[in-house]
């Protein structure tokens, strides 16, 4: 007998575009940069020495809890800060600030419509990414929401994927360091969506893309953006690339045993 299917997605640059950078931390400097201490280095680039600290010391699920970072971070140099980062993403989750690419709603739908159930599965604590996803209208496709504050793991390690429970899971995400990693590692079927796919990748069928001969190539440049190390390179192979969201249904149709 088959098993049943789940499918998670990651959310940030998958289906959505937060308000952290162009919103959040620019607001945090404008609210701190009064103190000398963040004239000579900014709110931003102190949370992100504390976020690779943290990555660095095996502390994942940590690594993603910006509040406590924020608290640590002003504590040491002895500034109060006047807001949390939950306020703020709470304030600027708004139409305009944050933003859906334009084929998840269609995909969605479509899965809906398949009776394919789904869940989100992110790095980013649920108080962070909640608002946003029902600022966008797209929490009621989910039926679960698994982030590093619940699992006490974070992506790319392998026990954060323990949510699936029996059920074979399909994860789709942008990131190979986290998304595709972590799914091979947890024997998941990975899904690399990749929208700068070159146009002539898109003319191959995605269950063939992974056999292109330049795929070391356009792994081992996603790698360097992502600031990886290239040795991670033979772990971060995805079952499945694809160029679009609406491109999920042949996954499914061939992990369905469909075509």
């Amino acid at each position: 007998m088959a098993r049943d299917l789940l499918i998670s997605f990651d959310l940030d640059y998958t289906l959505m575009k937060n308000p952290f950078r162009q919103y959040v931390f620019p607001e945090l400097q404008q609210l701190l940069g009064a103190h000398p201490p963040f004239q000579e280095k900014c709110i931003r680039a102190r949370l992100k020495e504390e976020h690779a600290e943290r990555l660095s010391e095996g502390r994942l699920a940590s690594a993603y809890h910006w509040d406590e970072m924020l608290e640590k971070v002003t504590g040491k140099l002895g500034i109060p800060c006047p807001v949390s980062i939950q306020e703020l993403v709470q304030k600027h989750a708004a139409i305009g600030k944050v933003w859906l690419f334009s084929d998840v709603l269609p995909a969605l739908e479509k899965l809906k419509g398949m009776n394919i159930p789904m869940v989100v599965a992110s790095n980013g604590f649920e108080r962070y990414q909640r608002p946003v996803t029902d600022c966008l209208g797209i929490t009621s496709y989910f039926q679960g929401y698994y982030t590093p504050e619940r699992l006490s793991f974070a992506k790319p390690q392998p026990e954060f994927f323990h949510f699936r429970g029996d059920r074979k899971l399909i994860h789709v995400g942008d990131r190979l360091d986290h998304d595709i990693l972590g799914a091979n590692s947890a024997d998941a079927v990975s899904v690399w969506i990749y929208r700068e796919l070159p146009f002539s990748w898109r003319q191959i069928p995605v269950w063939q893309r992974k056999d292109h001969p330049q795929l070391v190539q356009l792994l081992q440049k996603k790698l360097h953006q992502e600031g990886s190390p290239l040795q991670l390179l033979d772990q971060v192979i995805p079952r499945y690339i694809l160029s679009s969201l609406d491109e999920i249904v042949w996954v499914l149709q061939i992990e369905r045993g469909e075509r």
